[in-house]
């Protein structure tokens, strides 16, 4: 089972789609998880959150016709935090990231890391797929694992796949959220054509146009088309191309929140089952603590 997350703090973009949507399109097994916790620690507009969480689960499924669970619904994730909360000491928050270049930070900036690790856990995948910005909270994820499953007596195997591939916006920074250079994957024709009529011609390959491109859809041609026709014409035909190539899920995405009654009773329907799956595994924790 190959366990893929996102948090609900923006809608999913190119760069999304490059990490976590393209490379398991082929896969059976799959274990899709929405971190709307995390994303409280993001945002605090919650009428803001609870829609893109709705947009989130109803992109996914356009994509996978696959349950999506939700880290709000499973209550053992706040049980399993503190019980980890009480093992970390507050000198080690040296090795949180997210922390070192800012001295305002909340209590949830703090339980971040240990909310992935709880997470993770809980979970019960052989394989986790993250993206190359998440590559800082594997080597302390292994930390906190070490320490605790030690103390617990208890093994698990899980195994880390990373995705290097950077997806680079016209700015030639990374696309993202944070630096606001992010394109929505279902936008209309004329987004999508301004967003790359923004692109500069560039001699770095991997933060071109075509780059850009080629690491969103496996096109032969698209070298024939970027040398033989002028920038400008290629711009649009590059538009058009992904904008069809996308329709028929933009489609189904819309047809989803047409229905959005249904769709939010097919969510809690599967949510339900992982609330009982995750209180399995965390049977053995119960036991020693008798809680």
């Amino acid at each position: 089972m190959i366990f893929l997350g996102t948090n609900s703090s923006g809608l999913i973009h190119f760069g999304n789609y490059k990490t976590i949507i393209k490379p398991v399109l082929n896969f059976n097994k799959i274990f899709f998880f929405i971190a709307d916790f995390h994303s409280i620690s993001k945002c605090l507009n919650f009428k803001f959150l609870l829609k893109n969480k709705l947009l989130i689960i109803t992109i996914f499924l356009s994509f996978f016709k696959k349950p999506i669970f939700l880290q709000s619904s499973n209550k053992n994730t706040i049980l399993l935090l503190w019980i980890i909360s009480c093992f970390f000491k507050i000198k080690k928050i040296k090795f949180f990231h997210l922390l070192k270049k800012r001295n305002n930070f909340s209590f949830g900036n703090l339980y971040y890391p240990l909310l992935m690790f709880c997470d993770i856990n809980l979970s019960n995948n052989n394989y986790i797929l993250l993206g190359n910005d998440q590559i800082q909270h594997v080597e302390l994820f292994k930390k906190i694992n070490k320490k605790i499953f030690f103390f617990l007596n208890l093994k698990n195997k899980i195994k880390f796949i990373i995705n290097n591939n950077i997806i680079y916006s016209y700015d030639k920074k990374k696309m993202s959220k944070s630096n606001k250079n992010d394109l929505f994957i279902f936008s209309n024709y004329s987004k999508i054509e301004s967003f790359f009529k923004k692109f500069k011609l560039t001699l770095k390959k991997k933060k071109s146009i075509l780059n850009f491109f080629c690491l969103i859809i496996n096109f032969k041609m698209i070298n024939f088309y970027f040398f033989n026709f002028n920038y400008n014409n290629f711009i649009v035909f590059i538009s058009e191309f992904i904008y069809n190539y996308f329709f028929k899920k933009k489609n189904f995405f819309y047809s989803m929140l047409k229905k959005i009654k249904k769709t939010i009773l097919h969510i809690n329907k599967y949510n339900n089952y992982f609330y009982n799956y995750t209180n399995n595994n965390l049977l053995y924790i119960k036991k020693i603590f008798n809680l």
